[in-house]
This record gives C-alpha cells, sequence and structure tokens, in this order.
C-alpha cells in the first residue's frame, strides 16, 4: 500500500511575500520607491476595479511589483469572484497575485495563565481579533469581457508627471503632523532625524534642498520614525536602544521609514530617491 502523503505544502504567506520582496531587492531595486517613468505599465497606485477603493500597506508594495514584473497598463484589480460576476473571465494561463487580507474573527477571552474568562453570568467573555488570510486578484490586464467602465483611466491624487503643487502637498503633511502630535524644527543642520525623547524631527532648512521634492521626501521618512515613539506603535528600532548603525535592529527601522515615507510620497504624487546598494544589502540581510 502506497502510504504516501498527497497533501499539499500548506501555503506560507509571510514566506511567500518575503520571497516576493527581497526578489525584487536582488535586482537592486527597492520595490516600494515607485518609478513614475515606467513607460510599459501603470505604476499609478493600485485600486479596487469596483469599489475603487485604494489598496493599501503591503498590498501596495505586492501589486506594484506584479505591476512591473508582467507590464500591466491598468492599476485595477478584481477578484475571480467577481470576474465571474460581471459576465467576463480571466484569460487561459493567468495567474494571481497574492496579497494579504485582514478578516475579523470572535474567540474566548482569556487570562494570563491561559483559563477561559466568564461573565457574571458564567458565560464566556468573548474578544475580536484579527486573522490574516490569503487573497487573491488579477489585473484587468489579465481579464476579458468585462465592462468597459470598468477601464476608464483613475487620475491619481497628485500628477506626477507635472510638478506638483508644494504648497498643497505641505498643507497635506501639516495635517499629518498634526494629527501626530509631533514637533518638527527646521534649522540650518546637515542632517534630518528624529529625537524619540523629545518627539521631535529636526530638519535642515528647505533652502537647503535640491528642491521641495527633496525636502518632502525626507521629512515624510523622519515622520514614519516618529510613528515608532512609545505613545504610537512603540517600536523596538525607536524605544529600546538596541538600534545601531549597521545592526539588524537598525536595518529594520530603516526598511520601515523607507516604505513608509515611500508610500507617503507616492499617495502625494511624488517619486522618492533611491537608496543606495549597501542599504538594499542590509534590508536583503534583514
Amino acid at each position: 500500500m502506497n502510504t504516501q502523503s498527497n497533501t499539499q505544502p500548506k501555503f506560507d504567506l509571510y514566506q511567500h511575500i518575503t520571497d516576493r520582496i527581497i526578489a525584487a531587492l536582488e535586482q537592486g531595486t527597492a520595490p516600494w520607491l515607485k518609478p513614475w517613468s515606467h513607460p510599459e505599465c501603470n505604476m499609478a497606485l493600485p485600486r479596487n476595479a469596483v469599489s475603487n477603493r485604494l489598496y493599501s500597506g503591503i498590498n501596495t508594495l505586492l501589486l506594484w511589483i506584479a505591476t512591473a514584473e508582467h507590464g500591466y497598463k491598468q492599476c485595477k484589480w478584481i477578484t475571480a469572484k467577481k470576474v465571474n460576476e460581471l459576465g467576463g473571465y480571466i484569460r487561459k494561463g493567468e495567474k494571481a497575485t497574492v496579497v494579504m487580507n485582514y478578516r475579523p474573527n470572535e474567540r474566548e477571552k482569556l487570562d494570563e495563565e491561559g483559563n477561559i474568562v466568564y461573565d457574571e453570568e458564567g458565560n464566556p467573555e468573548m474578544e475580536q481579533h484579527f486573522f490574516i488570510a490569503k487573497h487573491n486578484l488579477f489585473n484587468l490586464d489579465q481579464c476579458e469581457n468585462l465592462p468597459v467602465e470598468l477601464y476608464d483611466p483613475v487620475s491619481e491624487p497628485k500628477q506626477p508627471k507635472s510638478e506638483p503643487n508644494q504648497y498643497d502637498i505641505f498643507a497635506e503633511i501639516r495635517q499629518i503632523i498634526k494629527g501626530m502630535d509631533l514637533q518638527v524644527e527646521m534649522k540650518p543642520s546637515n542632517r534630518a532625524f528624529y529625537q524619540p525623547g523629545e518627539d521631535k524631527v529636526v530638519m535642515p532648512e528647505m533652502k537647503q534642498f535640491a528642491n521641495a521634492q527633496a525636502f518632502h521626501s525626507v521629512l515624510l521618512h523622519e515622520m514614519t520614525h516618529a510613528t515608532g515613539a512609545n505613545n504610537r506603535l512603540n517600536r523596538e528600532g525607536i524605544t529600546s536602544g538596541k538600534a545601531k548603525f549597521g545592526n539588524k535592529v537598525y536595518a529594520f527601522e530603516e526598511l520601515i521609514a523607507e516604505m513608509g515615507g515611500a508610500f507617503l510620497c507616492a499617495y502625494l504624487g511624488f517619486d522618492t530617491v533611491p537608496q543606495n546598494a549597501a542599504y538594499i544589502e542590509s534590508w536583503i540581510r534583514v
């Protein structure tokens, strides 16, 4: 009797996403640095083809990677189920792009010793948590026979091919600063940094930068560091004191700031400056 199991190995979502990002990094490119001048594909912010909702976080990154890899002309994505509902079909041989989906779930509340917590009536107390699930998407370029209105071009929040209105951009950034209750100080200096003890970003003056876009890119990078403060996300690279130049904690915190800053730059409608090979190598090690 054949005792070999035919069970397929369980899909490891975390490993899949890690492998996708590392593959892009090993090509010498940080995939979150949005290439506006990418003539063969559409690198606009990816969005749902039906709801027009923008994807966020790591899903933005994964969909950008797939768009650049396959040269998709559309920035819109859709599920196989919705394609069928709309009377379309996915071309034979096309493969889905895997993204992450957070789904709510209820479970019994446990105390510190792992025992179920009961209410006054003797019923188990319930608490909500979220789990991460695999979600398959297809680009509209992979589909046929869908309603033509789905293919209408979508305007970016800011047009990247023209010079963005720096006053509008800074007004939006100031709203973020206000919402974070963050101090930002500009003074003549040769470096930009975040001071966790004072919860303050220190920036050189705008006139010290090549242009306003370069200033805003650095400011958003430092503001992303500030999200790690102990009164916000309490991130190890900011609050533990373990981040030293060249070590993994430092590299991981820089990776977070690079990605966060790049996503904000993309939303505001301007490009970011690629980091050097040494940074990319350190991110691969992380």
